[in-house]
């Protein structure tokens, strides 16, 4: 419990943020709502001989030119599965259903149809230096034992308009992932992963590389992320491992440019 109320307090600070009054940095809303029906000859699932899909989503979206084509680009792929442009029908195929081609769009669903959904979400903090896009999707295939829900985080240099990746941070990606599985048995505030990792992962030298990750806003913590059912069973949910900066630098070397970013204090 402790652990996701610590998740969840840097999750809200994360979302205090991007302001659209901001004169270097601004965004937009992205919304919409569509449905598509799938019609089988003969009854599919529930016996159902229709079986809708719907998409909502809600995104604040950088203005354009304020990050580089790159960084939006991923942000593109993050939240509908395609790099190159808004694509609502990419998500899905993603998501929900394996052939899209037979989907016919419709203005809404009626009692009789049992449905799909995938809700995208995005929401954004900002600073003097740095923006993190925070995107939560969630999705339930009509049938399915249970819905799955990803949250990704895209954290953007504000000088340069450029995604942070790990390779931005550390000198060595699998001396970090050595790191991670220190920090997992050695702090206390990653007991709960600990308790809840599949035992494939338990006292192993080295974790898988995680997905993603966020830093926080005093630059003294970078977390790292798991998704769904990675490390951890889907009732333990996203796995989070607090990784202090000043702690991490003892094992493993970080960039020049993490240097400058941490500022004085983040190593030996």
């Amino acid at each position: 419990m402790k652990k996701q109320i610590f998740f969840l307090a840097l999750c809200l600070a994360l979302l205090a943020g991007c302001r659209h009054d901001n004169k270097e940095f601004k965004t937009h809303t992205l919304s919409g709502e569509k449905c598509w029906l799938q019609i089988f000859d003969e009854p599919y699932i529930f016996d159902l001989d229709t079986v809708g899909v719907k998409v909502t989503y809600s995104l604040q979206w950088p203005d354009k030119g304020v990050i580089s084509p790159a960084a939006e680009r991923e942000m593109m792929y993050l939240c509908f599965a395609d790099s190159n442009k808004v694509n609502v029908e990419s998500a899905i195929q993603g998501w929900i259903v394996d052939d899209i081609n037979d989907l016919q769009p419709v203005e809404s669903f009626n009692e009789e149809n049992g449905f799909s959904y995938l809700d995208i979400k995005s929401t954004c903090r900002k600073d003097s230096t740095l923006a993190t896009f925070i995107i939560q999707t969630e999705g339930f295939p009509l049938g399915a034992a249970h819905g799955m829900h990803s949250t990704n985080f895209l954290t953007v240099d504000l000088e340069t308009g450029n995604t942070i990746h790990f390779t931005d941070l550390v000198a060595d990606t699998n001396l970090l992932c050595e790191a991670i599985a220190h920090a997992i048995y050695d702090l206390e505030v990653n007991k709960e992963v600990q308790e809840c990792l599949f035992d494939e992962f338990r006292d192993v030298e080295r974790m898988p590389m995680p997905e993603d990750f966020f830093i926080d806003s005093t630059r003294s913590t970078i977390v790292v992320n798991y998704g769904l059912y990675h490390i951890a069973p889907y009732a333990c949910g996203i796995q989070s491992v607090v990784l202090p900066i000043f702690w991490l630098s003892k094992h493993v070397d970080l960039t020049p440019y993490a240097k400058r970013l941490f500022g004085p204090g983040s190593t030996l």
